[in-house]
C-alpha cells in the first residue's frame, strides 16, 4: 500500500503541458501539499457504443516522469472523474480493467437520477459536481445519509469560486444544500485549478471553509482526515480480499518492564494475602469446639 501525508489535494486537473503540469506540482510543494491527486475526465454519456467492458473506460495517462521527479516531495495519485446520466454504468464498472488502474474515482452525476444513483450505488470514491451545472441538483436529505452511510464523499472545488463570481455563488448555494441536507458530513475540499495562481494553501483552505457554511474540525478534516480515509477506502476497494504476513524481527513485548514489573509485585502481594486469609480460615476450622460441663 502506498503511503501518504497530510495535506491532501484529491483534484489537480490532467495538463498535457508538461510545464504547466510541472509549474502546478512545485506551487503545490510551496504550499505545504504532500499527497495528491491528477484527475482525469471521462463522459459517460459521449462513450462509442461499439466499446464494451473493460475498453469503454480510457487508460490513465503515463506520468512516470513527473512521479520520478517529485518521488521526495509529492506522493501523486490518479484519479478519473465520470461524467454519466444513464444509471446502467455499475456493470461497466464492475468488469473494467483500467479503472483498477486509477488510485480514485469519482463519480459526477448530470442529472438528478444519477446524483440519487450515485449516493446510493455508484461504486466510487467521492461525489463531484461541475461547478456552473452542478448547483441546478439538489441533493435529499435521504440519498445523502446512504452516502454517508456508505463511506462516500461530497468534493467542493475551491478554485472555481476564486476565479470566477458566478461559479462562487454557484458553490455556495451547493455547499449551503450540503449543510441543511447532512449537516455538512463527509465534505472534502480540493483545488480543481488549472493554473498555479488558483492555488491557496492547506490552513487557508480550512479557513475558507466557513464561507461554505462547515465548522473549524470540518474544515481541517476536509484537507487531511477525510482524505486520509478516501484513500485507505479506495485501497481496500482496488485490492479486495488480500492476505497479508506479518513477521516479526524480535521479541513481542506487550508491556514495559516497570509496568510489568510493579503488576508482579502487585501480583504477589495480592496472593499473600489470599494465602493469609486461607491458613486464618484453616485454622478457625481445626480449632476445637468448647464443650460445657454440665453440674449435678
Amino acid at each position: 500500500m502506498e503511503q501518504t501525508k497530510p495535506f491532501f489535494d484529491f483534484c489537480v486537473p490532467f495538463n498535457k503541458d508538461d510545464k504547466q503540469m510541472r509549474a502546478i506540482l512545485n506551487e503545490l510543494v510551496e504550499l505545504g501539499y504532500k499527497t495528491i491527486a491528477i484527475d482525469q475526465s471521462f463522459d459517460h454519456s459521449k462513450k462509442d457504443a461499439g466499446k464494451r467492458g473493460s475498453e469503454m473506460f480510457p487508460a490513465p495517462h503515463s506520468i512516470e516522469h513527473l512521479r520520478k521527479e517529485f518521488a521526495d516531495k509529492l506522493r501523486i495519485l490518479q484519479r478519473i472523474t465520470i461524467l454519466y446520466v444513464d444509471v446502467n454504468l455499475s456493470h461497466a464498472m464492475s468488469v473494467s480493467y483500467n479503472l483498477r488502474k486509477f488510485n480514485l474515482i469519482a463519480g459526477q452525476p448530470k442529472t438528478d437520477a444519477a446524483l440519487t444513483h450515485c449516493c446510493t450505488t455508484f461504486t466510487g470514491d467521492i461525489i463531484t459536481f461541475d461547478p456552473v451545472a452542478g448547483s441546478r441538483l439538489s441533493v435529499n436529505r435521504k440519498a445523502y445519509q446512504v452516502a454517508v452511510r456508505r463511506g462516500m464523499f461530497f468534493e467542493i472545488k475551491y478554485a472555481p469560486a476564486i476565479a470566477d463570481s458566478n461559479n462562487r455563488k454557484d458553490m455556495i448555494k451547493m455547499a449551503q444544500n450540503y449543510s441543511i441536507k447532512g449537516k455538512s458530513k463527509n465534505i472534502i475540499l480540493s483545488s480543481g485549478a488549472e493554473h498555479e495562481f488558483q492555488l491557496r494553501g492547506p490552513y487557508d483552505v480550512a479557513n475558507l471553509a466557513f464561507i461554505f457554511g462547515l465548522s473549524e474540525d470540518q474544515g481541517k478534516n476536509a484537507v487531511d482526515r477525510f482524505c486520509r480515509q478516501i484513500f485507505l477506502r479506495a485501497e481496500s476497494r482496488r485490492l479486495g480480499k488480500t492476505i497479508m504476513f506479518v513477521k516479526g524481527n524480535g521479541p513481542i513485548v506487550f508491556s514495559d518492564d516497570d509496568q510489568s514489573g510493579a503488576e508482579d509485585d502487585e501480583m504477589d502481594g495480592l496472593g499473600t494475602e489470599m494465602s493469609k486469609d486461607v491458613q486464618n480460615e484453616e485454622q478457625t476450622e481445626i480449632k476445637p469446639p468448647i464443650k460445657r460441663l454440665k453440674v449435678a
